[in-house]
């Protein structure tokens, strides 16, 4: 095997950065923080807030510098700086150049449709082995007037990059915003506690508040929102699909806001 040239210049990479985190790619050159580095690329920290830099392997998130090729990030630890602006990340092994934008998926704002019962049932059969603790707290966090305490109890808990808790209160959240039905005092609560989790997880609540998530979940929100079974049935395993239980948690936000939302008559078991 060659052994590398350390003198050698970095690689470089063509890459398209969202419009939700153009600013920080293409002003002046600052340090920013490694929060986590994988296989399929690398989340960063500045200015307070997360710029994922992430392969064709990972999850489009929807305020990602998205790469072609694959990031090789194995030199990098949480904790590590690298220098992001001038519309580039300069990362050890490569620096990747933000050439285009692309257009992240957002969740229009919308109404529920009728439902025969059939996106319920599909939505509940994906999350049967949810923990009771995440349906009965989001149902709270949904039903309550005053969300502060279920959504306490939420935010941060379960492990990994974006615990159990969070994910489901984002597909609580993108529902909401499908049907329709105002969230006001649940993205309040959510907002007023981003600080009790990881700062992935916060970017991604955040950007669920106002409606923006992965192609695929919006595509599973847009269907159940619409009471559209085959489309659920056609989105829903690519949402399961997503991380350890991260795709199961954000659909089991999804099944307790719908069976929290059916009986207002706003849909029709």
């Amino acid at each position: 095997m060659p052994i590398p040239d350390p003198t050698a210049e970095p690689r470089v990479l063509a890459g398209a950065v969202s419009p939700l985190t153009a600013d920080l790619v293409h002003g002046p050159p600052r340090r920013a923080e490694v929060l986590a580095a994988g296989r399929v690329g690398v989340y960063l920290r500045l200015d307070g807030r997360v710029l994922p830099v992430l392969g064709p392997d990972a999850v489009a998130l929807p305020s990602a510098l998205r790469v072609a090729e694959p990031v090789h990030v194995a030199a990098l630890a949480p904790g590590d700086a690298v220098v992001v602006g001038e519309g580039r990340v300069r990362l050890p092994a490569a620096t990747v150049v933000a050439r285009r934008t692309w257009r992240p998926a957002r969740v229009p704002t919308g109404h529920l449709g009728l439902d025969d019962g059939r996106v319920a049932a599909l939505l509940a059969a994906a999350t049967v082995e949810a923990p009771g603790w995440l349906v009965a707290g989001t149902a709270g966090a949904v039903s309550d007037a005053e969300p502060e305490v279920a959504v306490r109890a939420l935010v941060g808990r379960g492990p990994g990059l974006t615990p159990s808790g969070d994910d489901a209160l984002a597909g609580a959240l993108l529902l909401h915003r499908a049907a329709g039905v105002p969230s006001d005092a649940l993205a309040a609560a959510v907002r007023g506690r981003l600080t009790a989790t990881t700062a992935v997880s916060a970017a991604l609540l955040e950007g669920a508040v106002d409606g923006w998530a992965t192609p695929d979940v919006v595509a599973l929100v847009c269907a159940v929102a619409r009471a559209d079974a085959a489309g659920v049935t056609t989105h829903l395993p690519a949402v399961l699909a997503v991380g350890h239980t991260s795709g199961r948690d954000v659909v089991t936000g999804l099944a307790a806001t719908l069976a929290v939302l059916a009986p207002t008559g706003r849909i029709a078991a």
